[in-house]
This record gives structure tokens, C-alpha cells and sequence, in this order.
């Protein structure tokens, strides 16, 4: 005879298959929301030559000793309401550039690098508009726009309520 009287309970209400399955449910839905986020906040890479960069940082090391062979220096106030930048130019210079360009560098988005032009308004004395105010912290390079013989490095946290310090070759 059969015995019908058994304790036997459907799959569902048992220990043992929730304790296999949740893990790889959880998995999936993980797996499925990473690849949704990387997917719509795509960041790109920094920079996609490696070969020619590698190449060419004699050059731009070239750059930092001519400015430090010039002494060059210069100091950069922005006014945090209106993003105007003014700058002063220290250094043995024989004249100075008429224009120089300042690279604004985020150290995280390459997205949202940009330059911009600084004209003479007196001899050393240079100004020009920031597109937007900069939040946080930014790297940021001053050379001439004629000849790109030299180049000044620093970086602040903004609002930057000081003068910014630019000098040859120095990470701020």
C-alpha cells in the first residue's frame, strides 16, 4: 500500500531552492543595473593616444624648462560673479605675447576641458572670460597662443577667493 499521509510541500515553500537561487537572482539584477549605468553615463576615456603622448612629453617638458630658465611666474585672480580673469606676467621675457592661452583642465572629465584667450591690456598684464564659473578643483596651464615656447602650470579649488600661483612645470 501507499502511504498518503506524507509531509512532502511544494518546492516553493522549502528552504533549500531560496537559498540557491536568491544569490544568482541577486546577481543579475546587479550585473543588469551596472551595465544599465555604464551604459547612459559614459564617460569616455581621458585620452585615447597613449603612443603619441608618450611621444610628445619631451616636447612639453622642453616647455617647462624654457619657462624656468625665464624665471617665469604669474599670479591669476578670477572674479567669482562675472568669471573674469585677470592676469599678471612675471619673468625675463624679451617682449611680451600679445595673447595667451589658458587651458582649463579637469583632473576627472575630459569632457569638460576648455581654453581660453587672454589679451594684453598692459605689458604684463593680461584679461579674459571664463565660459563658466569652475566648481571644485581644476589644473590649469598659461602659455603664449604665438609661439608656444613655454609654459606655466598651476591649479586651485574654486571659488578661489586668492590669487591663483602659476609656475614653470609646477602641479599644483
Amino acid at each position: 500500500m501507499q502511504n498518503t499521509n506524507s509531509n512532502s510541500t511544494v518546492w516553493y515553500k522549502q528552504f533549500w531552492p531560496w537559498f540557491l537561487l536568491v544569490p544568482l537572482i541577486v546577481t543579475v539584477i546587479v550585473g543588469i543595473t551596472m551595465l544599465t549605468l555604464s551604459i547612459k553615463f559614459f564617460d569616455g576615456t581621458v585620452n585615447d593616444n597613449y603612443y603619441k603622448e608618450g611621444l610628445a612629453i619631451n616636447q612639453v617638458l622642453q616647455r617647462d624648462r624654457t619657462a624656468a630658465e625665464l624665471n617665469m611666474a604669474a599670479d591669476m585672480k578670477v572674479d567669482e560673479l562675472t568669471g573674469e580673469v585677470v592676469l599678471t606676467l612675471a619673468g625675463q621675457l624679451q617682449s611680451w605675447p600679445e595673447q595667451l592661452r589658458l587651458q582649463m583642465i579637469n583632473p576627472t572629465r575630459a569632457t569638460l576641458d576648455y581654453e581660453i584667450a587672454l589679451s594684453q591690456i598692459s605689458n604684463n598684464h593680461y584679461r579674459g572670460q571664463l565660459e563658466k564659473i569652475p566648481q571644485n578643483f581644476w589644473y590649469m596651464d598659461v602659455s603664449p597662443v604665438a609661439d608656444n615656447t613655454w609654459r606655466l602650470k598651476g591649479g586651485s579649488k574654486f571659488p578661489a577667493t586668492e590669487a591663483i600661483i602659476f609656475k614653470a612645470g609646477a602641479q599644483q
